[in-house]
């Protein structure tokens, strides 16, 4: 039996992440194989700073960081990732694959059922992007730092420190959370909330090198490769790091042949006092051209991430 080690954070969220995509290439990959999947957990710099910002330790990266150098050492033969958290630039010897399709990408506002119904004062969010488009909704509301996995987040809003706080819908899912009785959840559509780049995707990320990778390729989701592959060029192109104001979401819809399937892509950024935000939408396909058409008229001046 060949053991193949599977990079992962060890939270309750990742390890259910981690399970969901072992178990799609057990289906896939074992039958005629000898091949087994292991998680080895991995504490990142993200968990060890949990009480400051994440622009304050690096940005994008720190929940990835300590794991892609594990893989591209190899020390694990794979790396499973929420994609929302990585770098617009990961190591150049691996690749990000989407084996598994996208959960709900959008956010949700979740408030305790005891408020009856008063406007929030204080709502919780560590990033830059929900502050920003959370203020246009409730303009008189101020922002508080809120950091930590799921559970421990949703358990400071049942103490009262915050009115509501704001999640990502693939994550409370994944974990079961999303039907809690002493909570109400609003959920904020993508199409004018949008939702971080990568935002409900699990990214398996592989060195090109090995020997899994060929069939590995050809396990990819398509619709949401195509998603992941976007997005990320958007973040890459306009140089967004997790310190300023950006989402971006691109979704696939079918029409009524394969052939008219399109790829509409929308994004915002927030940078230096000016908003910049468009739409497109054309052939997925052909997804690098529109999003060349998409920022074409924008001249950006990157902001490396850290």
């Amino acid at each position: 039996m060949t053991e193949i080690k599977i990079g992962t954070r060890g939270s309750r969220l990742a390890l259910i992440q981690t399970e969901m995509v072992i178990r799609r290439l057990q289906q896939e990959l074992t039958a005629d194989s000898d091949l087994s999947f292991h998680p080895v957990t991995f504490t990142t710099k993200g968990e060890i700073f949990g009480n400051v910002s994440l622009s304050s330790i690096g940005g994008r990266g720190v929940f990835s960081g300590e794991i892609e150098e594990a893989l591209v050492a190899g020390k694990v033969d794979l790396a499973v990732h929420s994609a929302k958290d990585l770098p617009s630039e990961v190591h150049s010897e691996t690749a990000l694959l989407a084996v598994i399709p996208r959960e709900d990408p959008a956010d949700v506002l979740i408030m305790p059922k005891t408020r009856n119904g008063d406007i929030p004062k204080i709502i919780g969010t560590g990033s830059p992007r929900r502050e920003f488009l959370i203020k246009k909704i409730y303009p008189e509301a101020k922002c508080r730092l809120l950091r930590g996995n799921v559970p421990t987040r949703l358990e400071k809003l049942k103490s009262g420190e915050y009115d509501p706080i704001i999640l990502a819908a693939a994550g409370i899912k994944r974990l079961g959370l999303d039907h809690e009785e002493c909570f109400d959840y609003i959920k904020l559509p993508p199409d004018s909330f949008i939702p971080a780049g990568g935002q409900g995707i699990i990214a398996l990320q592989v060195r090109k090198d090995h020997r899994l990778f060929t069939s590995l390729e050809k396990l990819v989701h398509r619709r949401t490769q195509t998603a992941l592959d976007a997005e990320r060029l958007v973040l890459r192109k306009t140089g967004a790091g997790c310190h300023e104001a950006t989402g971006v979401h691109a979704f696939s819809s079918a029409l009524r042949t394969e052939e008219e399937e399109t790829l509409t892509v929308k994004y915002f950024l927030f940078r230096n006092g000016r908003l910049f935000s468009d739409s497109v939408t054309g052939d997925p396909k052909r997804y690098k051209e529109l999003i060349d058409r998409l920022l074409g008229s924008h001249s950006f001046t990157a902001t490396p991430e850290e």
